[in-house]
């Protein structure tokens, strides 16, 4: 990383370079610096704010050690590299602009408050591979590099090296030690061929800032079935249950590595930024029967950022929570052998905008659902918010529900749509019946509205029913039994999905009028960034 002080002299220093005159893996450069009069042309600048985006063309002066916009115009979308603004993080990421002979990735930050617009440059990172930095060691092939053990200094990853995770790789200690991982966009992450996974530990951040066109990649090593590698951990000091009632702050150990603990009294605790990244073939066992998930959340609070993620063929499960309030949207599980979207241990989160899809052959519940395995009614209870999921189950000898509700969770769940498996909805065990009231007089602990099922069996009463899940559901407002008219997992013309939603009274969640994930068969959110799933 470059002071701005030192990105000013090279700039200066440099020469203006054409945009045609130099290409990035196969790529005309984003980004050009005129130094004799000090312009930076950004000629497609695409500004995610939300769930939408809009395209300019802009150009920034250099005035002194920052740089402000003089020029925006509007332009039509496009497609390909380019340049992308997140309002999420006030970032500018600029994939490859010119300066004298060589090409850098350079990330500028928004001076709060500026008007007109300011940015400080706070990266400029050589797209050409420069060497292994000092916290990591050469790797087998040309232009990797190996991370291992445990890091408590910041440090960055670029798109430049091909990163290779050897066996548990720690950011942070404990609550002690504290450091911040910083992944750029169209980085990529591999483990060898085992227990390789990366761990974000209480107290510590990763900060995986990728974009639409340059997504981050964890992966293993083949891309050819579940399990090549661990996967993503993190963990939050934000409440979890499991603890005895005495207990003050409940801090409990991992399933799969109980060495390691998560858990706390902070519920906006934030443990950085998952957006646009891909975590792919994922779950490999740390210990014996003990598989990682591809993206688990331990304890992890509201105050981190978690969008556009993509889960694909995982040998555990998709996305886990443990406990804690992450809150997430634009979501993607697919191919996952064991459950898609898990929660337990007192999760109080929020999701919007979920695609599960799950394989023709193998794969267990769409939804997984717990308040706790040991006690069904330790506090603080599950109870999450969803709304606009698509679940697509899979049918077979081997195959089970779309949404299994238990062990006492609650959940409020709102605008989804459940198709495909032997059975669409299944609550069992005598806390969760009780913890949601009886059809007609519910507590408002356990919700389901404006939601369509079709399954070969719509409903399934678990053990310990007071109640038919069939009552529960038609008793709701704007449930309905019917073909939700999918091709595949966007909506059809004239499907009933297209107006039956509401919206939800919780600023969390973008307001909407449509059931599932997708507005309709134009609004494919996850074109461009995701792994190739269909």
């Amino acid at each position: 990383m470059f002071k701005s002080n030192s990105i000013k002299e090279k700039l200066l220093a440099a020469s203006a370079v054409l945009l045609s005159t130099v290409t990035l893996n196969g790529y005309a450069a984003t980004a050009t610096f005129d130094p004799s009069a000090g312009i930076v042309d950004l000629p497609v600048v695409e500004v995610l704010s939300g769930g939408s985006s809009a395209f300019y063309s802009a150009k920034l002066q250099l005035s002194g050690s920052e740089l402000q916009l003089i020029a925006a115009d509007p332009i039509s979308a496009t497609k390909g590299q380019r340049n992308v603004f997140d309002s999420d993080t006030n970032a500018v990421h600029v994939a490859s602009v010119v300066v004298g002979a060589d090409d850098y990735y350079a990330k500028l930050k928004l001076v709060p408050g500026s008007n007109p617009l300011r940015f400080t440059v706070e990266q400029l990172a050589n797209n050409a591979f420069q060497g292994c930095p000092s916290f990591a060691a050469p790797g087998e092939s040309e232009g990797s590099c190996v991370l291992s053990g445990e890091y408590n200094n910041d440090m960055t990853l670029t798109k430049n090296i091909t990163w290779v995770v050897s066996g548990g790789v720690y950011i942070g200690g404990d609550k002690t030690r504290s450091a911040t991982l910083t992944i750029n966009p169209g980085t990529k992450i591999f483990g060898q061929a085992g227990a390789d996974y990366l761990w974000i530990r209480r107290g510590s951040k990763i900060m995986a800032e990728g974009t639409p066109d340059n997504p981050i990649v964890m992966s293993g090593p083949q891309q050819l079935s579940a399990g090549e590698w661990g996967g993503l951990v993190l963990s939050g000091n934000a409440p979890v249950n499991g603890c005895n009632v005495d207990v003050a702050v409940c801090e409990t150990p991992f399933e799969a590595i109980t060495s390691e603990f998560y858990g706390g009294n902070n519920p906006t605790d934030n443990s950085g930024v998952v957006k646009y990244v891909q975590i792919l073939f994922a779950g490999n066992a740390v210990r014996p029967d003990e598989e990682l998930n591809g993206l688990t959340l331990n304890g992890v609070g509201s105050g981190t950022l978690i969008d556009y993620v993509h889960v694909h063929e995982g040998l555990d499960d998709g996305v886990e929570m443990f406990g804690g309030t992450a809150q997430m949207k634009h979501i993607v599980v697919t191919n996952i052998q064991d459950d898609s979207f898990d929660w337990g241990n007192g999760w109080k989160g929020r999701a919007q905008f979920v695609l599960i899809k799950q394989s023709s052959s193998v794969g267990d519940r769409g939804i997984e659902a717990d308040n706790n395995e040991k006690n069904n009614d330790s506090l603080p209870r599950s109870q999450p918010i969803l709304s606009n999921l698509t679940i697509i189950g899979r049918s077979g000898e081997t195959a089970t529900q779309g949404i299994l509700l238990r062990r006492g969770t609650g959940a409020n769940i709102w605008n989804t749509v459940v198709t495909g498996s032997p059975t669409c909805l299944m609550i069992d065990s005598g806390p969760t019946f009780v913890n949601a009231g009886s059809p007609g007089s519910l507590t408002g602990e356990l919700t389901m509205v404006n939601s369509f099922v079709q399954c070969a069996s719509n409903y399934k009463d678990g053990t310990g029913a007071t109640f038919t899940v069939a009552d529960w559901f038609t008793s709701q407002s704007g449930n309905k039994a019917e073909d939700p008219l999918l091709s595949g997992y966007l909506p059809s013309t004239g499907s009933p999905l297209i107006l039956g939603g509401v919206a939800v009274p919780d600023p969390f969640f973008t307001v909407v009028d449509y059931v599932g994930a997708f507005k309709d068969s134009d609004d494919d959110w996850t074109e461009e960034w995701t792994f190739p799933f269909n």
